[in-house]
């Protein structure tokens, strides 16, 4: 069957324009909730649709939807603008966000230029998502408003050697190096996939000393393969090595600004990866002036998705071990996208305070005191679900079965793929045998069409989850109104 995406992107496109409207000055409100606006003016910036079965389109995946609803999670306002700014558009609003703005959407005018700079003079935020070399040309297009608010632009990609990398490439990268800043107060690592450096003078995020800032090239009159603009993902003698920065901060006048260097990491999918859903919410709340609100704002943002099941995708990032966040054949980032197209799915080394699903994804992760004793503390807590991967070939597991689960509980085991212990408040252990399948090697990216067969196979995948309670996730087709659906 062939995709049908421009019926996908129209609706997307109509959901917005619902959402616009004419409000009121915020002063003239007492309580008035936060209010922030994303450009779909200047870039492809769909906020509705989140990343569900039967989804796969890259710009809607990677798209800002499961940002957008985390600030809508804590009470937030949240719209689009499709029109070009001026003071009216902005003057009811806290913060603005600019999400990789193309050169194919129009370019910003001078009038809308000096609007934004008063905006945020005058004491509002704005976010400004920018991404690797100057891909889609964003750098040309944001150049101008950049001046204005004295900030520099890169056509580099940040690069790294292992152990900084996810996996063997060197554009998707872990970050552990923070400054003492609101935004990264209580962040240990970021996840990026391919992202560009920020204005050095206002960093508060770096990559390792061992990085460098890959340059990307750009042919005689962008007659590229792609829009992409990418170096060789190699050091060259003329590239600069690292820290670099990759996160920046400043004050502008009464206003506040924050630069990150990548779409994806605030993307419907790497949202969900490491500490950057944390990081993204507390980069909102500063840059709109709003970090004395009650502390369980912030917990909002962090909780599940509403409507969806938050599973606990073990990644052991302390030791720099990814599973998840690689793309490497034999790892597992297929698995969290799709995951994350059927649930809320959490790859951290710490635990979601929500979860009601555990996914370790080796059993070799079980030989640490560390990882027993996370697995046993979560199924002390009534009706959780925690499910060990086993690597073809693993010896008996009873040395570490024991010690997870101290007290009685029946065991049933299906010897093809699954043993299960139920335990008497209702937690079961599941040690899942054929977990070959949801290697990248096995199982299809996040933008591969999917033919019925492939369908059909994910969902028996999904099947022991949806068994165990996992909520139901509507697929693409039962959320769109096809020409000829009955009303």
């Amino acid at each position: 069957m062939r995709p049908r995406r421009p019926i996908v992107e129209f609706t997307c496109c109509l959901a917005m324009f619902g959402l616009m409207g004419s409000f009121p000055s915020l002063a003239q409100i007492p309580d008035a909730p936060i209010r922030v606006r994303f450009d779909a003016m200047h870039s492809h910036t769909w906020i509705e649709t989140l990343p569900q079965p039967g989804l796969n389109q890259y710009h809607l995946l990677a798209g800002p939807s499961r940002a957008a609803q985390a600030l809508s999670a804590m009470g937030w306002q949240v719209d689009v603008q499709l029109e070009a700014w001026d003071a009216e558009s902005l003057a009811s609003l806290d913060l603005v966000v600019l999400n990789l703005v193309s050169a194919d959407r129009p370019a910003f005018r001078v009038s809308e230029i000096a609007a934004l700079r008063e905006f945020v003079q005058q004491g509002a935020g704005l976010i400004i998502i920018t991404d690797h070399t100057n891909c889609y040309f964003h750098n040309h297009a944001l150049e101008p408003l950049m001046d204005q608010l004295d900030l520099n632009l890169s056509s580099a990609t940040a690069c790294e050697h292992a152990p900084y990398t996810l996996g063997q490439g060197a554009g998707w990268i872990l970050i552990e190096s923070f400054g003492d800043h609101p935004i990264v107060s209580g962040i240990e690592h970021l996840g990026i996939q391919t992202g560009g450096t920020v204005d050095a003078r206002f960093a508060v995020a770096w990559t390792s000393p061992t990085s460098w800032a890959d340059r990307g090239r750009i042919p005689m009159y962008g007659e590229g393969k792609d829009m992409g603009f990418t170096g060789d993902f190699q050091q060259q003698p003329d590239e600069p090595n690292g820290p670099l920065a990759v996160l920046a901060a400043k004050e502008f006048g009464a206003g506040r600004i924050v630069v990150l260097g990548d779409q994806n990491a605030i993307g419907g999918l790497f949202l969900n990866y490491a500490d950057n859903r944390r990081l993204w919410l507390q980069c909102a709340r500063w840059a709109a002036g709003s970090n004395k609100e009650p502390a369980d704002r912030l917990a909002r943002g962090l909780a599940a998705d509403a409507g969806r099941s938050l599973v606990w995708c073990v990644e052991p990032l302390a030791d720099r071990k990814i599973y998840w966040g690689s793309a490497d054949r034999q790892d597992h980032y297929h698995a969290f996208a799709l995951l994350n197209k059927y649930a809320d799915a959490r790859a951290t080394d710490r635990c979601p305070s929500e979860a009601q699903w555990m996914i370790v994804p080796s059993e070799q992760l079980m030989k640490q005191e560390h990882w027993r004793i996370q697995v046993r503390e979560f199924l002390e807590q009534p009706g959780k679900h925690a499910v060990v991967w086993r690597e073809e070939g693993s010896s008996n597991p009873a040395d570490w079965i024991h010690e997870v689960l101290p007290t009685k509980s029946s065991e049933s085991v299906d010897t093809e793929w699954i043993g299960t212990w139920t335990k008497t408040n209702g937690s079961t252990l599941e040690l899942w045998k054929n977990t070959k399948r949801w290697t990248n090697r096995e199982l299809l990216g996040p933008e591969a069409i999917r033919n019925d067969a492939d369908v059909r196979l994910e969902e028996a995948m999904i099947g022991p989850l949806w068994e165990r309670g996992l909520k139901r996730v509507k697929s693409l087709d039962q959320t769109i109104d096809w020409p000829g659906d009955e009303p």
